[in-house]
């Protein structure tokens, strides 16, 4: 299990597969079976190791704060270990461990007045949302928000002015506060379907 995390942590774009981790052990892909059944098992049992370190202390507080120590553990957790976004579903599964956060996040929108379908989609759109944000700014690193001669030239005459704009804004911002800001504008919009309700 050990040497698959490291295998995540040394390749986190890389999909962990039976015949790199029987190459990181120096044995053969079959070898393996005698520890896990098949590879689902496998991915299961190291998204459950490593998600189970995931466990934020959420305080006694107010929906909205608790929104916001769970949102930024999870931001922290899966900056420090990015292999993870390729372990949370894959082929018909979703990593249990995941369902364990998702239903943390249910029981803080829950304290908030929401229930039943409502609930659920909005755990949806919280999750989706503080996912995409946490997985955009892991790419983000990966490429350095950075576009070369080709990509400038290959943008629409248009969108060229547009666009340095954007990245001239952007760059004043580090990552930590557009993702609080992101948070903050989920916590505003909920905030404002509790009120018209």
């Amino acid at each position: 299990m050990a040497k698959a995390i490291d295998q995540l942590s040394v390749e986190p774009a890389k999909p962990l597969s039976m015949n790199a981790l029987a190459k990181a052990l120096d044995v053969t892909p079959m070898a393996l079976y005698r520890y896990v059944q098949d590879r689902d098992h496998l991915l299961q049992a190291v998204a459950n190791q490593l998600l189970n370190n995931l466990a934020p202390e959420i305080p006694d507080a107010p929906w909205p704060q608790q929104l916001r120590v769970w949102a930024l553990a999870v931001r922290e957790y899966f900056l420090a270990n990015p292999g993870l976004f390729g372990l949370l579903g894959w082929n018909e599964h979703i990593a249990t461990a995941w369902w364990g956060q998702l239903a943390t996040l249910a029981r803080i929108l829950k304290s908030a007045g929401f229930a039943n379908q409502a609930l659920a989609d909005l755990v949806q759109w919280v999750g989706n949302s503080i996912m995409g944000s946490i997985y955009l700014e892991i790419a983000g690193q990966q490429s350095g928000f950075k576009l070369n001669d080709e990509d400038w030239q290959s943008l629409a005459r248009d969108d060229v002015q547009v666009v340095e704009e954007l990245i001239e804004h952007l760059n004043r911002k580090n990552a930590r506060t557009v993702f609080i800001d992101s948070v903050e504008r989920i916590i505003a919009n909920i905030e404002a379907s509790t009120s018209h309700d």
